[in-house]
């Protein structure tokens, strides 16, 4: 019984920060992606959210960036995704761009 009750408490512990981290970490893929294709608007407000995040200067999202830059230079050269993190950080990336351009033009009124 007590090897039970470990096993769920080691569970909890570990499976509830993993999925806050990881969620945090989509940041650095979209501005990568944003850095890659040379969108200075986009790729900065990720750096600015990143870095309130506490995230941007830590090892795992500088990796992440560069990847995601090097998929965003050469899906801007391409046009084309061949393998699914490319789809999957493109996803990404096009999500947060809805997001932003979305909130922006919902405070303009004409």
């Amino acid at each position: 019984m007590g090897l039970k009750w470990f096993s769920i408490v080691l569970f909890l512990i570990f499976s509830s920060p993993s999925f806050a981290v990881e969620k945090d970490y989509k940041i650095c893929n979209v501005g990568g992606f944003f850095s890659g294709t040379n969108d200075k608007f986009l790729s900065g407000l990720a750096a600015h959210i990143a870095q309130k995040k506490h995230i941007l200067d830590d090892p795992i999202c500088s990796a992440l960036w560069k990847n995601a830059s090097r998929i965003g230079e050469k899906l801007s050269e391409t046009r084309r995704v061949k393998e699914q993190a490319e789809e999957e950080i493109t996803h990404q990336a096009a999500a947060f761009s809805e997001k932003v351009y979305e909130a922006v033009s919902a405070g303009i009124k004409f």
